[in-house]
Formats: C-alpha cells, structure tokens, sequence
C-alpha cells in the first residue's frame, strides 16, 4: 500500500508502518475471492486461514483503530470452526472524503495478487 496516502491520519511511527503493512500482506494471502465493493466507501475481504483466523484478524483491526481512526472495521467470526481452513469476512469502511485510501488498500489487496484495479462508482 502506498503509505503516503495515510500519512495525514495515521498516528502509527513511521518505522513502524513497514511493519504493519507487511501484517496486512499476510493476511491478505488469505484471501479466498477477489475484494467486494458494497459501496463507495466499504469494502469486503474474504479470507481463510487457520482455526485463529478470526483472533488473528481481531487483533490486527484493534491495533489498526488505535492509530488509524478513519477506518471502520467489522469482522464476521468464520461460519465453521476446527476445520483446516476456517473462513471468514473483514469489512473496511472510510468516510466519503476517503475513498482514496479506501481504494488504496483495496488495490493493493487485489485477488489474485498483483493486479491493480480502479473501482469508481
């Protein structure tokens, strides 16, 4: 993700934000579809991973809030559990005044990785 974009809201160090990037790259390998606009300003990742898939994306949006404020989280617990890959939804949403950094994470999420697309509506 082009960190610049974020660079007016967020409050996480500078040092730091290679760091969580990287954390989002990972969990972007998880996906099992390519992103889902629900709107202009809310975006659906579909992921799969391990039985702590939904911890694990508990954890990374908390500390995501804590210093990024713009950004509105809601996380679905996977459907079922104790299989070897649990699946679950990640919602992202933004103000209107923030589509940018919306489409940001979501091109740099894009399925399968690598492709970059513009989503206006």
């Amino acid at each position: 993700m082009d960190m610049r974009i974020a660079e007016d809201f967020c409050t996480l160090p500078a040092v730091a934000r290679p760091l969580r990037v990287g954390e989002f790259d990972d969990l972007f390998q998880d996906q099992t579809a390519a992103p889902h606009w629900i709107d202009r300003y809310r975006v659906e990742f579909t992921l799969a991973g391990r039985d702590d898939l939904y911890e694990q994306v508990s954890d990374l949006v908390a500390r995501e809030s804590a210093c990024c404020s713009l950004f509105d989280f809601s996380i679905t617990r996977p459907a079922r559990e104790g299989g070897p890959r649990s699946v679950g939804c990640a919602r992202v949403g933004v103000p209107a005044s923030r589509h940018d950094v919306l489409e940001g994470l979501t091109n740099h999420a894009q399925w399968p990785r690598g492709l970059e697309l513009s989503h206006e509506r």
